[in-house]
């Protein structure tokens, strides 16, 4: 097999047209292809008014919270749900108004006595 045979050029030096939609279409759907962006981090869902990023960060620590990204965390659930509501119990709010104890089977944790 020559060189231009496995690249795709005929005789006449031509590339089939066939090959030719097919790189257009590779090369539009992959532009429309976002790249993988992770989730924003833990430390930044949190807000209280008049508090700093710093003090989000601050007050996480307190709460137990030992990677303020979010990421990875394999604590058991009721550790992970007393580390949230210690920041809900502190005055901190989510942007994204989770409340876990009030989804699923999550809410079944003793942790969420009197959060349902």
């Amino acid at each position: 097999m020559s060189f231009q045979t496995l690249i795709g050029l005929t005789p006449s030096g031509l590339r089939p047209p066939c090959v030719v939609a097919w790189v257009l279409l590779s090369a539009s759907a992959l532009s429309a292809c976002t790249p993988f962006q992770p989730p924003p981090p833990d430390f930044s869902r949190w807000y209280k008014s008049g508090v700093s990023l710093d003090g989000v960060k601050t007050a996480m620590r307190a709460c137990g919270y030992d990677n303020l990204d979010g990421g990875g965390d394999r604590s058991p659930v009721d550790i992970r749900l007393t580390r949230f509501y210690c920041m809900k119990d502190g005055g901190f709010k989510r942007k994204d108004k989770l409340d876990p104890c009030k989804a699923g089977r999550i809410s079944e944790s003793p942790v969420c006595e009197g959060r349902r």
